[in-house]
């Protein structure tokens, strides 16, 4: 007999990712509300929305999340039910984004996970599932100082705890079998480079819309 995961402990699970992400993305509550911001009232997609943090501040648009890991998606499903729809695709294949088309699409501490050529190349399909003038935004570190990378995942604290507790819960325990433990490129350019690639793959009015310290929101539009 399958076992569900309660909405009680899929936001409980959400909560504490978040207050494990938090020492990795500095202001991330203000990035995010940026993020929200750029989506506000669009069909929006939420790109490796993990557990939901950002499609969950988007009460009044039409959002779809999109991650790769399953029990991330099991978790965003329970805690957010009907009202975001919880897609599984590879942002890693080229073919994700076929059929779709979106006002806006949006990323939170996650394309980071890609290497350069790879992100170059995602930000190209991002521009193919955004109708003409759609938004895409990114929140991320991105460095003043280039040569200064931020740590990765695996040094945040309480972080292979979470997964610990996530994976040993009886209603993942299905997820948890069928979860591939990918490895981050933790790549960490600067949000110039992050322009530079996003008007290569035809994006127009780019721009840094708001930073603290190493935390960035960059926002493009693709105008046809």
């Amino acid at each position: 007999m399958t076992t569900l995961l309660s909405r009680a402990d899929a936001e409980e699970l959400r909560r504490s990712w978040d207050v494990r992400q938090g020492p990795f993305l500095p202001h991330r509550d203000e990035a995010f509300a940026v993020l929200a911001d750029a989506a506000l009232g669009r069909r929006a997609l939420d790109l490796a929305g993990g557990t939901g943090a950002i499609a969950s501040r988007l009460p009044n648009a039409e959002v779809t999340l999109l991650d790769v890991d399953p029990v991330l998606l099991v978790i965003a499903r329970a805690a957010l039910g009907d009202r975001v729809a919880v897609v599984a695709a590879d942002l890693s294949a080229p073919g994700w984004g076929a059929g779709l088309e979106f006002d806006a699409v949006v990323a939170g501490t996650a394309l980071h996970c890609f290497a350069p050529d790879r992100l170059r190349a995602l930000y190209g399909e991002i521009h193919a599932v955004l109708a003409p003038g759609g938004v895409f935004a990114n929140a991320d570190r991105m460095p003043v100082d280039a040569e200064r990378a931020p740590e990765s995942n695996d040094g945040m604290p309480g972080w292979h705890e979470w997964w610990a507790k996530a994976l040993a819960h009886p209603a993942l325990a299905e997820a948890a079998r069928d979860r591939v433990d990918g490895k981050s490129a933790d790549f960490y350019p600067p949000a110039s480079w992050h322009v530079e690639a996003l008007r290569a793959a035809g994006f127009d009015n780019v721009e840094v819309r708001w930073r603290r310290d190493d935390t960035a929101v960059v926002v493009a539009r693709r105008t046809r």
